[in-house]
């Protein structure tokens, strides 16, 4: 039911705009999937630097899909830059209570940014209707076996890792 809203408002608005030039190309009925908008290029990693944007796979992604920025830790409420954590088990682990997530620079707990920010990203998945996401590796949020790639798959979303 959410899906079809989301698509009517899309096709509402394309009617209404030019989407020429844009960074995604918004097709009719083209299904949403969420990306790490690290992959995009945006400034949001740990480090707060400009990471290398994927320029093939995304090409190949907006052919086929429209493309929906997420950075769990950010939605979590966590700042950029922010302290470079490791996870050191599993995104399940922290899901279910067994492993918290510290901050190696301060010793401060940061599992609920991660935990909050998971739920957002699934919440967002679900408004648009996105069935998958293509998530950065080695994350401790958006890795497919991170907080936020873990609740995705909970939820019912196919998590593609990219390197």
């Amino acid at each position: 039911m959410a899906s079809r809203y989301c698509r009517k408002l899309l096709n509402m608005a394309r009617e209404k705009h030019d989407f020429t030039g844009c960074l995604f190309d918004f097709k009719m009925n083209a299904e949403p999937v969420l990306i790490s908008a690290c992959l995009l290029g945006i400034p949001c990693r740990w480090h707060g630097r400009r990471p290398k944007q994927r320029e093939k796979l995304i090409e190949r992604l907006k052919k086929k899909y429209v493309l929906i920025p997420v950075c769990p830790e950010q939605l979590g409420g966590m700042p950029t830059p922010r302290t470079g954590e490791r996870l050191d088990g599993s995104g399940a682990d922290v899901l279910d209570g067994r492993l918290r997530i510290i901050a190696p620079e301060t010793g401060q707990d940061v599992t609920r940014f991660h935990v909050n920010g998971a739920k957002y990203t699934l919440e967002i998945a679900n408004i648009v209707g996105a069935q998958r996401a293509y998530l950065k590796s080695g994350s401790p949020s958006c890795d497919r076996e991170g907080v936020a790639g873990e609740n995705l798959k909970r939820g019912g979303i196919k998590v593609i890792r990219v390197p």
